[in-house]
């Protein structure tokens, strides 16, 4: 009894963290998707950058709960906003640097 209670606290510890990391990232998903389609004032290819750039780096410090069901969720918000991303790049920019963020983020980043 006392394995299974101890598994169980355990199960419930690591779904928690789970849970707060999808949460985040999902509201950064949200801001960012929201920038996208309402861009602020004198909102550019730089900001954009950034924008990106924080994204990226917070999703890829914490992705050890993509193979979870959560986490498959939050990779399809996530993989979707940067998608969003580089199509207003291209609006923005009218160039074409391909599909990949990091490329766009390297030319327009600071």
């Amino acid at each position: 009894m006392l394995c299974v209670t101890g598994f169980l606290a355990w199960k419930c510890w690591h779904l928690s963290g789970e849970v707060v990391w999808a949460d985040y990232i999902e509201k950064q998903c949200v801001i960012t998707q929201d920038m996208l389609t309402h861009p602020p004032e004198g909102f550019g290819p730089r900001d954009l950058a950034e924008r990106l750039r924080f994204l990226m780096g917070y999703y890829s410090a914490h992705q050890a709960s993509v193979g979870s069901q959560v986490g498959w969720i939050v990779k399809r918000d996530y993989e979707r906003t940067l998608t969003n991303a580089v199509a207003l790049f291209r609006n923005l920019t009218t160039n074409d640097l391909g599909s990949d963020p990091e490329a766009w983020i390297q030319k327009y980043g600071r």
